[in-house]
């Protein structure tokens, strides 16, 4: 979405978006220090008291760009990604770790990004034992066209898989990034946390991507 709905949005009160690509954050986001009135200036969107999520497939060439400019990555799926984020994150006052999901593969489409089930444990390793990254919790993306049973097959799936790991980890993640405009009533009931509107809220869009966490 462009810069002037995304104001629209925190005009209306929403504080937190989400957007898949680094270069769209770069392009419509200032960074935090940035005055409200030097942002509209510029053609951005201030940073001030709103929190970004990048929701999409991260490589790790732009793991360094992505943590000067997000709060918070939904879509970690490997160790390698989540040991450059530990190493490229420095801590800020306010902010003293890296937020991160880890996004888990539940559908088995080659299409979309995420660890498998099998694999989540060592990914979970990985966070635990890393300096700067906190794992909050897990984000998965349910099939395209499912129908309801399949939809909550896949995010109780992703809870019992949640409920798994702070049982074997010790780890105090409570979050659950799950459900869109298509499905996020039955994610809801089925206990997301968080779930992720584009059209819900902004009507159809384009290229860009920018969603609304909620």
């Amino acid at each position: 979405m462009p810069v002037e709905r995304i104001r629209e949005a925190i005009k209306c009160g929403l504080t937190e978006f989400g957007e898949n690509r680094v270069q769209e954050v770069e392009e419509k986001f200032a960074m935090t220090d940035m005055e409200a009135n030097e942002a509209i200036d510029n053609g951005k969107v201030a940073r001030s008291n709103i929190t970004l999520h990048l929701i999409g497939n991260l490589q790790r060439n732009k793991a360094r760009q992505a943590v000067e400019l997000f709060d918070c990555i939904q879509s970690v799926d490997r160790v390698g990604l989540v040991h450059v984020l530990d190493k490229s994150y420095v801590g800020s006052p306010g902010r003293q770790k890296l937020h991160i999901f880890m996004q888990v593969n539940l559908t088995g489409e080659e299409s979309k990004s995420g660890v498998s089930p099998a694999n989540l444990p060592k990914l979970a390793d990985s966070v635990m034992a890393s300096n700067n990254v906190q794992g909050v919790g897990l984000m998965t993306i349910a099939r395209f066209g499912a129908d309801e049973r399949e939809l909550r097959h896949t995010f109780a799936t992703l809870r019992s898989l949640l409920d798994d790991l702070r049982h074997s980890h010790s780890a105090d993640w409570t979050e659950l990034s799950m459900g869109m405009s298509d499905d996020y009533e039955v994610a809801i009931e089925e206990g997301a946390t968080i779930i992720r509107l584009g059209r819900a809220l902004f009507g159809a869009r384009n290229t860009s991507t920018t969603e609304a966490i909620c």
